[in-house]
């Protein structure tokens, strides 16, 4: 949600709680029942859509630097074996190669990471049977291998997610612009039939419609009021 959805979720919530608190009096005017519950099966719905369009992003940035964290450490491990096998054997040109640290790493962007720890990775096919003796085995090799995998496989994803909280976000719009109409046009009009049988029903809700700005602590420029 942005801040004006916030805030107008938030006079939706105490207007909500308007209708739960008088809703013996409430009732007594069944189109008014009848478009209150829409409303509150509207804020259900508005709140499971601002579930998805939130979990995306947490779900999926705590993996990626997990699977990233992962990927890193597995690099630098054989990358510092065939750096002391190319020490060892004068090979200067392939010991620029694989130097690299974890924060070099962690400063580039997704994809130049994931091409630096393949060509790691292909350096290590290449020399697999003398990394042995530095500490580095065929299976290792192999499992750095899957960490790039894995770590390609999630970055390809957000594309899928973008569209998905897309979606969501299309459709709290869509759900507000419909909870604005049911309001103005349904629950307004009827709420004024009780200013004067139930005024203290029908001046809770006045207020409760106000939109509040919440970082301000004050009501928003476009208050509003119920009209005839």
């Amino acid at each position: 949600m942005n801040s004006t959805q916030n805030n107008k979720m938030a006079m939706y919530m105490a207007t909500n709680n308007v209708f739960k608190t008088f809703n013996t009096e409430l009732s007594t005017i069944p189109a008014l029942a009848d478009s209150i519950s829409e409303f509150d099966n509207l804020l259900s719905k508005i709140d499971a859509t601002h579930q998805v369009q939130m979990s995306y992003s947490s779900a999926n940035s705590k993996l990626k630097l997990k699977e990233e964290a992962e990927m890193i450490q597995a690099t630098i491990q054989v990358a510092a074996a065939i750096y002391v096998y190319a020490h060892s054997n004068n090979m200067p040109d392939l010991k620029s190669k694989v130097m690299v640290t974890p924060s070099k790493l962690k400063g580039m962007t997704d994809k130049k990471l994931k091409t630096a720890c393949m060509n790691i990775y292909e350096l290590a096919i290449t020399l697999v049977d003398k990394l042995g003796d530095y500490g580095v085995t065929a299976e290792a090799v192999e499992n750095l291998k899957k960490e790039i995998d894995d770590f390609a496989a999630l970055i390809a994803s957000p594309r899928g997610e973008i569209v998905t909280r897309s979606q969501a976000t299309a459709e709290l719009k869509e759900l507000f612009e419909q909870a604005d109409d049911l309001l103005k046009n349904k629950i307004d009009k009827l709420m004024v039939m009780l200013e004067m049988a139930q005024p203290k029903v029908y001046n809770t809700y006045l207020a409760a419609r106000i939109i509040v700005d919440l970082k301000a602590g004050k009501p928003h420029d476009e208050e509003v009021t119920v009209e005839d």
